[in-house]
């Protein structure tokens, strides 16, 4: 039998298989997923691709052993391969998942929201994007009248922005944090949900742009703890400048009393 090969999840791989007739003999092959995601028979026969029309399709991972499932309708095999290895996954980060009933529900929104999280964990994101995230997808959560993931629809969605919209968030915000629940869904397969109409519509503001002498006049105005404020507060706006804790410094060699002046602020 061909090596195994086609897994998805980054940890526990999750691997189709399709059980075909070879030289008289009913085994085991993986198969070969098309570029588009989808199945057309085809499986790798000793690193040769081959079609086979006849035969079933299974999905196998490893938890306690070996393990492996049947499943006869082709279109379900790809997604569900995809949600075993989210339900493994959540499993490994020590989430308790729901099992998948015949209705093949899968994951809770919950688990599929804490095991995209768990891909985001710093150093993977920055700690402030990660945060983010998380607030966003825990509001999500804790607002989503569905119980699992597969089953959000569109109004969810939009019930999710009116809910920012309470909270008082404006229509940049709502558009940002509905990106955020957007990628999570493409995550776990749901896409294109929303219209272009759906989306918060905002402008973009006019910032004033200071010219370099303008700055100098405001500096020169200020005493010498002002200054450091003001280029504590501009220095971290860039998101790069800053870790656990930055220190700034000012150099003023036209003033003996502002040789240095240096402030630690925690980032």
């Amino acid at each position: 039998m061909s090596k195994r090969g086609n897994g998805y999840g980054s940890e526990t791989r999750v691997n189709i298989l399709k059980k075909v007739k070879v030289g008289g003999n009913w085994n085991l092959y993986p198969a070969v997923v098309e570029p588009n995601g989808k199945l057309r028979d085809k499986v790798r026969v000793h690193g040769k691709g081959e079609l086979h029309p006849e035969g079933y399709y299974y999905i196998e991972w490893w938890q306690d052993g070996r393990k492996r499932e049947q499943i006869k309708d082709r279109a379900e095999v790809v997604d569900r391969a995809r949600r075993k290895a989210l339900e493994l996954e959540a499993n490994r980060a020590g989430i308790e998942t729901v099992q998948e009933n015949g209705g093949g529900k899968g994951l809770t929104v919950a688990e599929a929201v804490a095991s995209y999280l768990k891909d985001m964990e710093p150093p993977q994101r920055e700690p402030r994007t990660y945060q983010a995230y998380k607030h966003c997808l825990e509001v999500f959560t804790n607002n989503c009248a569905k119980k699992f993931i597969q089953d959000v629809k569109r109004e969810d969605v939009l019930a999710f922005i009116r809910k920012l919209y309470e909270l008082g968030c404006g229509a940049r915000t709502a558009y940002n944090r509905a990106v955020i629940v957007s990628q999570l869904l493409k995550a776990n397969g749901i896409t294109k949900l929303l219209h272009n109409r759906d989306w918060p519509e905002y402008v973009e503001p006019i910032r004033p742009i200071y010219e370099e002498e303008e700055i100098e006049a405001l500096l020169e105005a200020c005493d010498n703890g002002e200054r450091v404020l003001y280029l504590c507060d501009w220095s971290s706006r860039q998101r790069d400048a800053l870790s656990d804790v930055a220190r700034y410094r000012l150099s003023h060699a036209s003033d003996p009393r502002n040789q240095e002046a240096a402030l630690r602020v925690q980032a």
